[in-house]
């Protein structure tokens, strides 16, 4: 066999991602990646995730082997983590006997399924490990970051130092404590947990503490998305134009587009955003005043982060660097999967991914 064919896999609340690569042996290079993203709604216990899972692959046409992590435990359909885990593990192991499956841990370790079996202790170490396979992957192409990783409804702050993951957490609960894990979101996340209070009419109006309106919604209004790119279904199941998100956003202070002029609508957008930055900036402050960082260590940022470096910058001297335009491979390609299938793929090869992915200079 001249080829490797690996599949990353990363199996989300809202969504399961995938990555394709192709190594050559002969060519000792990375021939191909291609990525891609379902929605899913892993909540939904009518629905079977295994459905997306085989449509990616047959996609994807074939592989030998499976590169896993997961966010997916915490949905509503499983009571505990375990369960969650489990479900997924034979989700896999059940229907793709004749692949090599390597699931993803957060201490940077590939296990396999039957090592995992009724050992809950190595079983729960792959809750929400997506995060050590992006740090673990980038680390091997850069020193001193940290990662700055916006998701649809989180964000990751990974410190990396000496090429070593520097996080403090590991669990969501340790990382959450730590400032290294914000519930925050380039889309999903609720807006009426940014402020408790707007502006209108000279008073500050108490904010009705309902899913009226999401970041979707903000990020539209401020040119920061299209519709196009607002691929989640809205908190009123309604239109995705401006129109439909200015009168969601007016809502959060029981108005409507009737009842508040333009002006003041743009204002109280104005206001959220900021409340936004200000919920980044201070988290990045927290992480940035421990001894062993400083505001030189750059932060590497997704396509979603980018957008927020300029108004960052206004506030402190960041140093950001797109991850994109250090290696190309992430340029229309999804970190977490891409990652995963890579660091996999150095496990098989034995060779460090520097010399098989192609870097741009800094």
């Amino acid at each position: 066999m001249g080829k490797y064919k690996i599949i990353g896999w990363d199996i989300g609340g809202a969504n399961i991602k995938a990555t394709k690569i192709v190594y050559s042996k002969r060519q000792n290079k990375i021939e191909s990646v291609l990525s891609t993203s379902k929605y899913f709604a892993m909540w939904d216990k009518n629905q079977n995730p295994l459905e997306v899972v085989a449509e990616i692959y047959q996609n994807f046409k074939e592989a030998d082997y499976f590169a896993i992590t997961m966010t997916a435990e915490l949905a509503d359909r499983f009571s505990t983590k375990i369960e969650g885990i489990n479900f997924i593990i034979d989700l896999f192991k059940d229907n793709f006997e004749d692949k090599k499956i390597y699931f993803y841990n957060n201490q940077a370790e590939f296990l396999k399924a039957e090592k995992l079996k009724d050992n809950i202790e190595k079983s729960l170490s792959l809750a929400a490990a997506n995060w050590t396979a992006s740090a673990s992957f980038l680390a091997e192409f850069k020193k001193d970051f940290i990662l700055f990783d916006m998701g649809s409804s989180t964000i990751d702050l990974i410190p990396v130092i000496n090429n070593k993951i520097a996080a403090l957490g590991t669990t969501d609960v340790e990382r959450l404590k730590q400032g290294e894990l914000i519930y925050h979101g380039f889309l999903r996340s609720n807006l009426s947990n940014l402020s408790s209070k707007l502006p209108y009419q000279g008073q500050m109006i108490d904010v009705i503490n309902e899913y009226f309106a999401a970041t979707a919604d903000l990020h539209l209004l401020k040119d920061i998305i299209t519709s196009a790119e607002y691929t989640i279904r809205p908190a009123d199941g309604g239109l995705k134009s401006k129109m439909a998100a200015a009168s969601r956003i007016a809502r959060m202070i029981s108005l409507d587009l009737n009842s508040i002029t333009d002006s003041q609508l743009n204002l109280i957008i104005d206001y959220i955003y900021n409340q936004e930055i200000s919920l980044i900036y201070n988290k990045l402050l927290q992480l940035y005043s421990r001894a062993s960082l400083n505001l030189q260590i750059p932060l590497l940022i997704n396509s979603e982060a980018a957008h927020f470096k300029n108004d960052l910058k206004m506030r402190s001297n960041f140093k950001f660097l797109e991850l994109a335009k250090l290696i190309p491979v992430l340029d229309n390609n999804i970190l977490t999967t891409t990652s995963i299938a890579s660091l996999l793929l150095k496990k098989i090869i034995g060779k460090d991914l520097v010399k098989v992915v192609r870097l741009n200079d800094e």
